[in-house]
């Protein structure tokens, strides 16, 4: 069996066979948005890490270099915030090709101290190396939450009602965008989507606020919603139906599917780095996030409902329901998009 043949994600499942040699100090280990670990006291330690290479997460042609700091830090804070954690402190490793000069890597980790000044973040170490090709980076963050707190993936269950934090698709409108810089469409809607995908929003304290809620499972959304749902529906053993009619897409991002002849609805569904929260709540978590979001920016859009089985399906806006594919980002595969 080939990479291509195993995907990403089967990769995964073998290189982490075996390997927890202490159990009694992992309360959570591969399989979720972060690892979570048992610590003296009353809280438990969150741990992630996101590796970015040149020419796969980022083409400098399309990010300035502070973009892609901030981009490398936020994608690990959205993991944190996925668990209903707070981020802490970080540390960095870059992979360093000998075009770049000292002051590009000044303006790439100008990037990432704007991210951890925002979320109160420290950097506390790292390591840089050399590397004759491209741009390697790696931010590891450690994040807390209280003890027994930590929302997982396998929460979910059947009646819970699915929610996404925010509209979707804008961050694959603006890749289609810096890669077709010729097509014609309102700047303030190109402007949207190109800020979306250099510099992603993560949902830091929306995720601690849900966590508080009571939500039942938590995914951020970095790979696509189809993906995600696929995440939550296999670890929780459930099934769901999503409504295509309520998945939230910005008008700013139909403007830019309706100008290059693409479902808007398309890149919701397969596109990622949103960075918002996929999340599910019984119907007394969701009467509280109803009562008292109230005046947050975040809106909180319900799309569905999870299931007994029968897999992630998607009713159509024909009404029609038919399968809905993982699709979204593979790092072994070809995208579907």
């Amino acid at each position: 069996m080939n990479f291509n043949q195993l995907g990403e994600f089967g990769l995964i499942d073998i290189l982490t066979r075996d390997t927890i040699y202490k159990p009694e100090e992992v309360i959570k280990g591969v399989g979720d948005d972060t690892a979570v670990l048992k610590v003296d006291g009353n809280k438990w330690l969150l741990f992630t890490t996101d590796l970015m290479v040149e020419g796969v997460h980022f083409v400098l042609g399309y990010s300035t270099l502070r973009q892609v700091g901030w981009k490398a830090m936020a994608v690990n804070l959205s993991d944190i915030a996925a668990m209903g954690g707070r981020p802490a402190h970080a540390v960095v490793s870059l992979a360093v090709p000998p075009r770049l000069k000292p002051s590009d890597l000044v303006e790439l980790y100008q990037g990432m101290k704007e991210a951890c000044e925002v979320y109160k973040v420290n950097i506390v170490g790292g390591d840089t190396v050399g590397n004759p090709e491209r741009l390697v980076l790696n931010v590891a963050l450690l994040g807390e939450v209280m003890a027994g707190k930590a929302v997982y993936r396998s929460g979910a269950r059947p009646g819970d009602k699915l929610y996404v934090t925010g509209a979707l698709g804008a961050s694959e409108a603006g890749l289609h965008l810096l890669r077709n810089p010729e097509l014609p469409c309102p700047k303030e809607a190109a402007d949207y989507c190109r800020k979306a995908h250099a510099a992603p929003i993560p949902r830091v304290d929306e995720g601690g606020y849900l966590a508080g809620c009571g939500v039942s499972s938590m995914q951020d959304i970095s790979d696509g919603l189809a993906s995600e749902l696929h995440h939550i529906c296999k670890s929780s053993g459930v099934g769901c139906l999503v409504r295509q009619v309520d998945i939230p897409v910005d008008a700013r991002v139909r403007s830019v599917a309706e100008k290059a002849g693409i479902d808007a609805v398309k890149w919701a569904l397969f596109g990622g780095e949103d960075l918002e929260l996929l999340f599910s709540a019984s119907r007394e978590v969701e009467e509280k996030i109803s009562d008292e979001y109230t005046g947050s920016e975040t809106i909180c859009y319900p799309i569905g409902i999870v299931t007994d089985g029968g897999g992630v399906r998607l009713e159509q806006a024909d009404g029609k329901i038919v399968p809905l594919d993982r699709g979204g980002y593979d790092h072994f595969r070809e995208r579907d998009i």
